[in-house]
């Protein structure tokens, strides 16, 4: 199959987070039957740093206040080993920090060179600014105005979309946040700048997890004292995702890849029914390890051989 020009086996990629952060882990989604990966989120420069810490409720939600990104040069040394260890299709998540939108073209193209199939822009990461915005903090000159804030408006997405395209020949594929006031008119204004697809995802907006109402009150997140609000994802948001995969089909004509909740091979066909073309995972797996990954894969193809489907088109 195709997506957005990319030669496929199939329709499941692996989404960009914590399962898509090293090498050992991309051989295992290979291993366990994806056609493609988006490897962890690439940053040109880091506000701050830290290790994964998240609520989670396995079945049905985990939230993320904070996760370790990679720098560009972690970033580039991951994509070259994906090409020469394996057959995958690669694409690259990544967002820039400077202020100047070139920066976004200049990144993308040293990733196009080390042999970056596509470009997946982060529209969609709530926790930078955006989550200063909710909780009502200042916003600082040093304060990173990236991911969910640039998907919030069609002029800038779209910018930024052109920029990219004018620096790589690769297909560029957004990757919208749901919070936009009207994501439809995001998605209109990157198609209209270029993109080749785009990819969706009911979350990450911002949630908080239960407290311990035994500890004063303190958010139950594992070694992590402070509260934070998180960017939500797994089971909970897949209605979410649903929703959002119709709204955007409506209004583009690009190919879709939507990722949030697909836990079974029943929730990938019924997502690529709502209009999705690929489907995309990563909580399924953090719970349940790769092979959910190739349960999924043989579920897909039994049904499409038992209803009588020639394709996934």
């Amino acid at each position: 199959m195709k997506f957005a020009g990319l030669e496929m086996k199939n329709p499941i990629v692996i989404a960009s987070g914590p399962v898509t952060a090293t090498i050992d882990q991309l051989k295992e989604a290979e291993k366990n039957g994806a056609a493609a990966v988006s490897i962890k989120q690439v940053m040109t420069r880091q506000s701050f740093r830290g290790n994964l810490r998240a609520y989670s409720v396995p079945e049905e939600v985990i939230i993320f206040p904070i996760d370790k990104r990679l720098d560009v040069e972690e970033g580039l040394a991951l994509t070259r080993q994906a090409k020469e260890q394996t057959s995958l299709v690669v694409m690259v998540n990544l967002s820039s920090q400077e202020k100047d939108i070139e920066e976004y073209g200049r990144l993308a193209k040293r990733f196009e060179d080390v042999g970056a199939d596509a470009i997946e822009i982060n529209m969609c990461c709530p926790n930078f600014s955006l989550s200063k915005r909710q909780l009502g903090m200042d916003i600082t000159e040093e304060d990173i105005e990236t991911g969910a804030i640039t998907g919030q408006n069609p002029k800038l997405a779209g910018e930024i979309v052109k920029v990219i395209k004018d620096y790589v020949k690769i297909p560029v594929i957004p990757k919208l946040t749901p919070t936009a006031l009207d994501i439809g008119a995001v998605a209109e204004g990157c198609v209209r700048n270029g993109a080749d697809g785009l990819s969706l995802v009911g979350g990450p907006s911002l949630a908080a997890p239960p407290v311990d109402i035994y500890n004063g009150g303190l958010p139950l997140y594992p070694l992590m004292d402070p509260g934070a609000f998180g960017a939500i994802n797994g089971s909970a948001i897949r209605y979410a995702t649903f929703k959002v995969t119709g709204q955007v089909a409506q209004r583009v004509s690009v190919p879709l890849v939507s990722s949030g909740g697909i836990d079974t091979w029943e929730h990938a066909i019924q997502m690529m029914m709502w209009g999705a073309s690929a489907v995309s995972m990563c909580t399924s797996i953090m719970w349940r390890g790769f092979e959910v990954v190739d349960r999924i894969r043989k579920g897909m193809e039994q049904f499409l051989e038992a209803q009588g489907y020639h394709s996934y088109d």
